[in-house]
């Protein structure tokens, strides 16, 4: 995990989360990399990538990186009224689905299947 920002997280919570995905997956890839990323560096790159021109909680370039934004997941925690490590936990589950291949995008059999998992990840986490 490389952490570009001045937020404190918790990495235990982090690397909890990528291994119950990877290990509820059964992924024998255990080479994640994390970076946390400013709002300014995640508004360039889901420009350039995705061009959505607007900064996003989470970013995944398959099989490479998951870029997590603390702003906006704090940003989030307030707007659903739950704590900011239940928000990051959310964000780095879906981002480390993402990561393994799965995209909500392509279609609603598949965004419902990554939301079951996100589910079924997330109450194992929290």
């Amino acid at each position: 995990m490389n952490n570009l920002t001045a937020t404190a997280v918790d990495e235990s919570l982090i690397k909890k989360a990528v291994e119950t995905v990877l290990i509820g997956e059964k992924s024998k890839n255990e080479n994640v990399s994390l970076v946390l990323a400013g709002p300014a560096k995640m508004k360039t790159l889901n420009h350039k990538y995705r061009k959505k021109n607007r900064t996003t909680d989470v970013l995944t370039f398959s099989g490479l990186d998951i870029l997590i934004c603390p702003k906006v997941i704090k940003d989030n925690a307030k707007k659903y009224g739950v704590s900011f490590e239940r928000e990051l936990a959310k964000a780095v589950i879906h981002g480390t689905l993402h990561w393994l291949g799965y995209d909500h995008e392509a279609g609603e059999k598949e965004a419902e299947s990554m939301q079951g998992k996100e589910k079924r990840y997330f109450k194992k986490v929290t």
